[in-house]
């Protein structure tokens, strides 16, 4: 069976992926910022699924070290990434773009595209190494031109540069065992 890597995935959307992948037999390995939310969705899981499918780890995708740590770790208790989802996102608070506070535009910046890029990184890396695997990144408001969420400016600036990065990748990877 297929295991998989979700970054972002102790909440929301990423926490339902676990889910609905666990549910089909996959393994998953979760990650957050927050210890505490990992530990919980991974008792949750474990106690439902098993502890062979289930790894939770710490991360904050915009160091490289963490991210390549979620790959390592899944490889080995796992054998394999099958799967790598790109999730993990921040959203600024709604406001103009000029009226944003620059800690939190470079947070929303870093996290959506550093943390994109880093995922892809690692996952391409590993990949291309075992012969075989597939990437997934998330979008979002912002990354087509039907939905220009008013005060959402720097998070769909960087949800629309996300949109470039999947499309570009397209093209990259064609010619590789990664889709």
């Amino acid at each position: 069976m297929k295991s998989i890597i979700i970054t972002g995935s102790s909440k929301g959307i990423g926490l339902s992926m676990c889910l609905e992948f666990l549910r089909r037999g996959c393994s998953v390995l979760i990650s957050s910022r927050k210890k505490a939310d990992v530990d919980a969705a991974v008792q949750k899981f474990s106690a439902q699924f098993g502890d062979e499918k289930v790894i939770g780890l710490t991360c904050d995708v915009t160091d490289i070290h963490q991210v390549q740590a979620l790959w390592d770790a899944a490889a080995a208790k796992f054998g394999k990434v099958d799967i790598w989802i790109n999730n993990a996102g921040a959203v600024n608070t709604t406001l103009p773009v000029w009226e944003v506070d620059p800690d939190e535009i470079k947070t929303v910046i870093n996290t959506n595209i550093v943390g994109h890029l880093f995922g892809v990184k690692v996952a391409m890396k590993g990949m291309l190494k075992q012969g075989a695997g597939q990437i997934y990144n998330f979008y979002g408001f912002g990354s087509n031109d039907d939905k220009k969420p008013g005060g959402l400016g720097v998070y769909g600036t960087t949800k629309r540069a996300i949109r470039y990065l999947t499309e570009l990748l397209v093209e990259e990877v064609k010619d590789t065992p990664v889709q």
